[in-house]
């Protein structure tokens, strides 16, 4: 479990129902929410009866009135209860009662209602009912201090049941994983839950002395599961852990827990003990080959006795027909159709055959125990075999081990033939660890450079040969070709061509296998092309590298992919007749090795990081559009294709086409849990790209961002705490820790604070209403720079061909670094300072004491703007996980921070430092100078966009233009706060309204001010001029130029260009061209649509 301190979210709490006791108007009161009948119907029983319950109710129904006063009733009252130890709520529905009316509250629930329900199970220790609430409780809030606490009373108090024992024992430990156990407890509570649990399951069958293995054993899987939870513990010595696991393995998997037996195998992989992983591995495949030998022998014997009760029954058949036949004798002529009838007869002979084996199969396996069930299972697990090939390999004669396990392999899948146990799925799980033995014995074995081939070689083509249909097949053959010295490589990529080459061209051959190994063979190109760590030449045909990577490889990957795309595409009996039956889908593949080969000659991703406006500043256009065109001409034919889907959405943000990537993702129709891992995917920094998502009817509840926030909202406060108590409740132990695991991976999730802070951007900005503040958004509230927030997006969607050291595909689309920790806590601290600076008292507010609470803002100001300028700085140290705008803005977020505590200092509180004036010139001095770099690399175009290419740059600046106006809007905002401030000082202090400091610091701010405005001047001028030119004629013309023609002076590689152009013509016709140039416009119109109606300032 995670050491990290928690972000604790409060799960939503119960409405409650009120006792039935009550009289009629009280419960009415409370079910209509009547608060002020409620309240006065409390006071008048409580007079009346004494019973400490109506004060509950009142609490109740005070913390939900709207006087703030009354709103704090409930923690107040909690707070009360807790501070005297002598005061014990002992009514069970009274406590949820002060339960409820915290809610909201930001209260430490195991500081405050954990610590009630605690003293209640001890006052009443012998109240069943309530201490089951009282557990559920704590375990539905993740309180594990107090439900440990509660369920060691049950365990006391109850030694009848059996239950209250194992509880216990799982809380002790539970509790000892969690953040919120002390680090001096942690140990001592981890070895109680031990003895313990040692002590419990001994009685359950598993002793650490006794070797009688014939004693039965008494375990559901949650017990199983929470013994090798105890014996995984540190305060466990290392040899005692594996004797342990290695003891108990064969037994529990003998009892049916399958499950149990994988999580020792994986414990003892972690642990090293290879010989442990071997010996029990070894006596599973050993007993599973028993089974299916002994299994095989019975098949044959009942089928031999099927055949044989059949052929007795068709002689007595026979025998009763030819008594009972007394027709005249056969003419010779009609034994014309004797031939035939043999036939058929030797047809029924062989279907009586298969369909006798069929039941034998069926009635012996009928006969199969639980235990060998079990061995068959796990013996046919790729986890198994993957097991003891690495026990094998860490030995010292390797070679000789690899050889003798791949005997016994071979014999456990001629065994499970014959008793008719193996499958297809199996046997191609076996190939592959096959192949990966062979590539382990074979490792130092290079051929000689006149070698015309090697056993890798031969068995690695093998391979692909047998299952090149699988849609699995390059990722599985991956690590192997990885494995392959240059000369190995040659060969392969040789052999595969021809083999390729030889269905592609054979009359009778298989065009789809042809197509298919094509396709294949290019993503193994692609694959060695950027596996090029540490090298200057390329890995398979020696050209020297361009910055790491093999132009000439790429621009060859091209042109082989399209040249074999459109023979594809021209055969339509591949297309509509083969395509829709089969798995894979080589022209697919073949369009998305290609796009990506284009988009490593368009050298996408090479922009210097940071510092720049796009990640498409230095990139060639013309193959990023010949990679786009080429992906939605395919996806418009043949639609079912998501990693293509995913590829071009990606492509489609980055030229600004929003409209048309949000129907991609439309398609996918993702929800729920989802989101989390696959949202960033189009979400991520939506809002400097398109606001015009945001509006014009967009609110707090209708927006893009809304399902995410919905998804955390109900998962974080409902979902999860229900069915951790559920699984407690049914003994389900072993499924908590994930629950609990996976809730912690949300609340950390960057994906959260992406939807939260795109949300509040777009929201600000489009739908022109204030927001709440930052800090009451349960969500995020709590999240500070002691969590590491982690990326928890699954990049799998997108293709990868390339190498493990390449730029992934998700780089090498993406707008700029993915998600971070870093970026989500300086997008988070930016919100806090918009908050600080957007806050204003409400109007009803009049203190009698102005100077006062004057005084006391000025310190909250300086204090929170000096804490965040801090943590911000610390930040900014790692800004290489942001983009060139987010770099700039979140440095003006930092030096506005500084900028507002140095002015609180010298202008409002008047209690400066030394430094404070030149640290304000200087702060304003350094805002100004890093908007104008700001404003200037959005304006200013890279020298590698051609004169037709100018308006081409301003769709792909979005996120820049997106990003300078919330440098903008925070720049104004804070001129305006800072005003605001002088003049609530000038009016407090009438000799301070004219004093030359005070002048100065207004012309400061309104030169601040002055050049916010001067930008947002820059960014309406760009929309309306963009808006203009999308609106107007001309534009397939224009995008087939910027596609097709190459305007590139000096090109070493036009021949090159214009083949892969000419060849792209084929691919896409004018139909397919002219669909696809309108489709783009037409999201730039929206897109340049919604830019008009934002609020630039």
């Amino acid at each position: 479990m995670h050491e990290m301190e928690p972000n604790h979210i409060t799960p939503w709490g119960a409405w409650p129902v009120l006792k039935r006791s009550c009289d009629s108007a009280l419960q009415g009161a409370f079910e209509e929410r009547n608060w002020p009948i409620v309240i006065s119907l409390a006071k008048q029983r409580y007079k009346s009866t004494k019973d400490p319950y109506y004060l509950a109710i009142e609490v109740a129904g005070r913390s939900q009135c709207d006087n703030p006063s009354d709103q704090t009733a409930g923690r107040d009252a909690v707070l009360k209860l807790v501070a005297d130890s002598n005061t014990i709520v002992k009514d069970v529905d009274a406590l949820g009662l002060y339960e409820f009316s915290c809610y909201g509250a930001k209260l430490s629930y195991s500081e405050t209602i954990g610590v009630l329900r605690s003293r209640l199970v001890k006052a009443k220790p012998k109240d069943w009912s309530s201490s089951s609430q009282c557990l559920m409780a704590c375990i539905y809030n993740s309180d594990w201090l107090h439900a440990q606490e509660i369920t060691a009373s049950m365990e006391k108090n109850f030694p009848a049941e059996k239950r209250c024992r194992m509880q216990n024992i799982f809380t002790t430990h539970m509790y000892s994983q969690t953040p919120a156990c002390p680090v001096g407890s942690r140990e001592l509570l981890a070895k109680l839950a031990k003895l313990r649990g040692d002590k419990e399951f001994e009685s359950r069958g598993l002793s650490k002395t006794c070797n009688d293995h014939s004693v039965p054993l008494s375990l559901t899987a949650s017990e199983a599961w929470l013994w090798i939870e105890l014996q995984w513990g540190p305060q466990t010595p290392l040899t005692d852990k594996i004797a342990a696991f290695q003891k108990h393995a064969l037994r529990l998997l003998g009892s049916g827990l399958n499950n149990t037996f994988i999580e020792i195998l994986l414990a003892l992989e972690r642990l090293k003990a290879w010989d442990s992983v071997s010996r029990i591995c070894g006596q599973v495949v050993e007993k599973a080959i028993d089974v299916s030998q002994r299994e095989a022998s019975l098949v044959e014997k009942k089928r031999v006795e099927i055949l044989q009760h059949r052929r007795t029954q068709k002689k007595f058949s026979e025998k009763n027909q030819e008594e009972g036949d007394v027709g005249p004798a056969q003419n010779p002529a009609d034994t014309s159709g004797q031939d035939l009838s043999d036939n058929k007869d030797s047809l029924d002979a062989k279907d009586s055959e298969g369909q006798a084996k069929l039941e034998a199969y069926k009635a012996v396996r009928s006969q199969r125990s639980d235990q060998d069930k079990a061995y068959l299972m796990l013996a046919m697990d790729p986890l198994v075999w993957n097991s003891l090939v690495n026990s094998a390999s860490e030995k010292e004669n390797y070679s000789q081990t690899l050889k003798q396990l791949r005997n016994s392999l071979d014999k456990l899948m001629k065994s499970l033939a014959r008793s008719g146990e193996a499958k297809d799925l199996d046997q191609s799980r076996y190939d592959r660890v096959h192949l990966r033995i062979l590539f382990l014995r074979d490792a130092q074995s290079a051929p000689g450079p006149e070698a015309t081939s090697s056993t890798r070689v031969e068995h690695l083509l093998e391979y692909i040969l047998k299952y090149h249909w699988s849609v699995a097949c390059f990722e599985d053959a991956r690590k192997f070709v990885e494995a392959l010295n240059h000369e190995e490589l040659q060969m392969f990529v040789q052999k595969l061509g021809r083999e390729a080459l030889k269905e592609g061209e054979n009359k009778d051959g298989d065009k789809y296998k042809g197509l298919t190994l094509v396709a294949i063979l290019l993503q193994i190109r692609f694959l060695v092309a950027t596996s090029t760590r540490d090298s200057t030449l390329c890995k398979y045909c020696r050209s020297e590298l361009d910055k790491s990577e093999c132009i000439s490889c790429f621009t060859s990957i091209v042109k082989g992919a399209l040249e074999n795309y459109n023979a594809g595409m021209r055969d339509d009996n591949l297309r509509y007749n083969i395509l829709p039956k089969t798995n894979g889908d080589p022209l697919s593949d073949l369009a998305m090795i290609g796009s990506i080969s284009l988009l490593k000659l368009a050298r996408v991703g090479h922009s210097p990081g940071y510092t720049t406006c796009s990640p498409l500043d230095l990139a060639d256009i013309q193959y990023i559009l010949q990679a786009i065109v080429w992906l939605d001409s395919y996806l418009t034919a043949w639609p079912k294709n998501n990693p293509l889907r995913m590829l071009l959405l990606k492509l489609y943000l980055l030229i600004g086409c929003v409209s048309q990537a949000k129907s991609l993702w439309a398609q996918f129709d993702i929800k729920n849990a989802i989101l989390d891992s696959l949202g960033p995917l189009f979400f991520d920094r939506i809002s400097t790209i398109a606001p015009g998502l945001f509006g014009p009817g967009t609110s707090i509840r209708r927006n893009p961002l809304r399902p995410f926030i919905d998804y955390y909202g109900k998962a974080l406060r409902s979902t999860i705490p229900k069915q951790t108590v559920e699984a407690f409740k049914g003994g389900n132990w072993h499924t908590i820790p994930s629950m609990y695991e996976f809730g912690e991976g949300l609340k950390k999730s960057c994906t959260l604070v992406m939807a939260v802070v795109e949300e509040r951007r777009g929201l600000r900005f489009k739908a022109g209403h204030p927001l709440p503040s930052i800090a009451d958004d349960p969500l995020v509230c709590n999240l500070n720079l002691n969590h590491e927030l982690k990326d928890m997006t699954d990049y799998s969607y997108l293709p990868n061909f390339g190498g493990k050291d390449s730029m992934p595909t998700e780089v090498l689309v993406g707008q700029g670094p993915m998600l971070s920790s870093t970026r989500a806590h300086l997008s988070l601290l930016t919100e806090r300072l918009i908050d600080l600076l957007d806050y204003a008292q409400p109007k009803d507010f009049k203190p009698s004491k102005q100077g006062h609470v004057l005084s006391l803002d000025c310190e909250y100001v300086i204090e929170t703007a000096e804490a965040l300028r801090l943590q911000m700085q610390g930040l900014l140290a790692k800004r290489e996980g942001l983009t060139g705008p987010e770099a700039h803005y979140y440095s003006i977020s930092s030096m506005i921070a500084k900028l507002v505590s140095d002015f609180f200092q010298l202008h409002v509180s008047h209690k400066p430092t030394s430094e404070s004036g030149t640290s304000i010139d200087s702060s304003i001095k350094e805002v100004l100078a890093v908007l104008k770099e700001q404003t200037t690399d959005l304006l200013v175009v890279p020298t590698n966009y051609h004169s037709e290419l100018r308006a081409f740059h301003g769709f792909v600046g979005m996120h820049a233009m997106g990003t300078l106006r919330e440098s903008i809007f925070l720049i104004k905002l804070t001129a305006g706060y800072l005003t605001s401030a002088l003049d609530k000082m000038k009016a407090s202090d009438k000799a301070l309204a004219n004093n030359n400091e005070t002048s100065r610091a207004v012309g400061q701010l309104k030169s601040m001010s002055a050049a916010a405005t001067a930008s947002a001047a820059e960014i309406k001028s760009r929309i309306k001029t963009m808006k203009q030119l999308v609106e107007g004629g001309g534009w397939i013309d224009r995008l087939r130029d910027w596609a097709f023609t190459n305007h590139t002076q000096h090109d070493p590689h036009r021949e090159d260009r214009e083949l892969i152009a000419e060849a792209l013509n084929v691919a896409v016709d004018d139909t397919a061209f002219e669909r696809w140039a309108g489709t783009v416009v037409d999201s730039w119109q929206e897109l340049m649509n919604g830019w008009s109606a934002v609020k630039i300032e």
